[in-house]
């Protein structure tokens, strides 16, 4: 499908200058989705491991929890489970493949560790470090999750402007290009003829 344009040579310039343009705009799209779609796949993979390595965690957690109960009793587990630490969280911002994604990152203040030995038991202990191997596994789920879903955003944005590109502008340019040539040339092959009939009536006048 052509555009509408005076078929003129300043137009077939500006016109050649926006097809250089697209062609390279294109390229370097159509090379950045690549490379997002690869980052994707690779993420993808990661994050199906996280999601089946926290499920794990979490059933192991569950069952360490109701043993340590069933050991120790609801008064000795609510002594132990009387808060020990603070969470602190800080939100980052990171570039990947030009998409910005959170980073989180943390750190404990006190020691998670600190309850009383005598009422706690191996269990337990196991319970709380798995809470906080869980925790890190569950921030780098989330920062992953979010990772895809603005990865795949992306990828759509830049899918359609590649489609629009390839398959709206580029030929529109082609097409209008190819037509002012054709146009230009057959204006100059007419105004050539009229040249010429000007020349043999003059030449005739003159053998006159």
């Amino acid at each position: 499908m052509k555009l509408r344009v005076n078929p003129n040579r300043m137009v077939l310039l500006t016109l050649k200058k926006r097809l250089q343009v697209a062609i390279r705009g294109h390229k370097l799209l159509k090379d950045k989705l690549e490379g997002m779609i690869k980052e994707f796949i690779v993420n993808i993979k990661d994050f199906k491991e996280k999601s089946e390595k926290i499920d794990e965690e979490f059933l192991n957690i569950e069952r360490l929890l109701l043993f340590s109960k069933s050991l120790l009793g609801n008064e000795k587990l609510e002594i132990l489970s009387n808060p020990r630490v603070n969470i602190n969280l800080n939100v980052e911002k990171k570039n990947v493949m030009g998409v910005t994604v959170p980073e989180i990152k943390f750190n404990f203040e006190g020691d998670p560790f600190n309850y009383p030995l005598e009422i706690s038991n191996f269990e337990y202990d196991l319970l709380n470090q798995g809470f906080i191997n869980f925790l890190k596994e569950l921030i780098e789920y989330s920062e992953k999750l979010k990772l895809l879903e603005e990865l795949s955003r992306e990828i759509e944005k830049t899918r359609r402007r590649v489609n629009a590109l390839e398959y709206v502008l580029i030929p529109s340019l082609t097409d209008t290009i190819k037509f002012i040539k054709m146009k230009l040339d057959e204006i100059e092959r007419e105004t050539h003829g009229r040249l010429t009939r000007i020349k043999e009536i003059i030449r005739g006048e003159i053998e006159r």
